[in-house]
């Protein structure tokens, strides 16, 4: 007998049947015939003829990650014991632009769009992958391939739901097909790209235009139906058209209307409203990224910023000398890294059952 084929079929029932799927979008990028889509209802389907090829199914993070020979492929070894819960390392700053209508708009230190900002200006990039919320749907993220300075300012900023930002790793490479892509993705979306580049089944010619990924710090994400339209529209009165910021510090969901401060409630409030894939996820800082970018370890309005392979220091460290960041090492600020693997060690001891393996 024949062997069955895994297709998207599969990926649905082996994946999205069992709320694995963490919604990152590889699935929709790494698809040669272009026939997948994400939906409203935060999963991927299909609107087409599946060529039968199994690039998806061999791309999704969610049915096997391998990290040791991911970090082999991408950082030239694997961890050693002392970055078993950071992750390689190769710099750890305390990092802020000094761009001021980056701080305008910003979340905390407005490192990951100075370093696409600097990376476009340089050429080191040809466009890059980032994610915005939308006009129509308030707060509804979604990914979009910026070229522009104002496409990243627009892209700035945290967001608590998801849209999918591999999707959009597709149409860079179709807008760009002999380009140079970058990347800006929370933990999820990186391991989507880094088990596209590596799987032997996978969309390895795609992934590898990908060339400068910026990792966000990541605790969870939310269903956006329920917490925006159920939570905040609806418990709260709340209009998310209005809504100018969502944050969450010190165990702490903020929301603001402008300078206002209109909601302020324990994180655990929020949690009934996590994805279920969150729950599995056990790395906190993008770990797999050339650089990863959080709040956590720095003072208020600063970003601590990871550099994790050769050009990701590169990358930053010339920003830094062009001028584009305030900077100095992590270990001189408080709480610094003990902070940061504090948390990444919490995540860790999460249920990691999120892969078929």
């Amino acid at each position: 007998m024949s062997k069955a084929l895994n297709i998207f079929g599969t990926l649905v029932t082996k994946v999205v049947n069992q709320n694995l799927c963490s919604y990152c979008g590889t699935c929709v990028a790494s698809c040669p015939v272009n026939v997948l889509a994400l939906t409203d209802e935060e999963k991927p389907t299909i609107r087409g003829v599946c060529a039968l090829c199994q690039v998806c199914y061999y791309s999704c993070p969610r049915v096997e990650l391998p990290v040791v020979d991911i970090e082999k492929a991408v950082f030239g070894r694997p961890r050693n014991p002392e970055e078993k819960t950071s992750g390689i390392v190769v710099g750890s700053y305390s990092a802020r632009s000094t761009d001021q209508q980056i701080l305008k708009i910003c979340q905390d230190g407005g490192a990951a769009t100075s370093i696409m900002k600097y990376a476009l200006d340089r050429k080191l990039i040809d466009c890059a992958v980032v994610t915005k919320t939308s006009g129509e749907k308030a707060w509804r993220p979604f990914p979009i391939v910026a070229t522009e300075f104002n496409q990243l300012l627009e892209a700035s900023g945290t967001k608590y739901t998801l849209g999918g930002t591999m999707a959009a790793v597709g149409d860079a490479t179709l807008g760009y097909p002999n380009g140079k892509i970058g990347m800006v993705g929370l933990p999820c979306q990186i391991e989507g790209l880094r088990r596209m580049q590596t799987s032997s089944m996978g969309n390895t010619k795609m992934a590898e235009k990908v060339v400068l990924t910026v990792g966000i710090f990541c605790s969870e994400s939310y269903y956006y139906s329920k917490l925006v339209n159920e939570y905040l529209r609806g418990k709260h009165s709340l209009d998310p058209s209005q809504i100018t910021r969502m944050g969450v510090k010190k165990n702490r969901f903020k929301v603001n209307v402008g300078e206002k401060v209109v909601l302020d409630v324990p994180v655990a409030e929020v949690d009934v409203y996590m994805r279920e894939p969150c729950r599995k996820c056990v790395d906190y800082t993008s770990e797999l990224a050339d650089i990863s970018v959080g709040g956590v370890g720095s003072p208020e309005g600063w970003n601590t910023v990871i550099t994790r392979t050769k050009r990701g220091e590169e990358v930053f460290k010339s920003a830094c000398e062009a001028g584009l960041f305030e900077w100095k090492p992590l270990s001189d600020v408080k709480p610094g890294m003990a902070l940061v693997l504090k948390i990444s060690e919490k995540k860790k001891t999460r249920d990691a059952s999120a892969y078929i393996r």
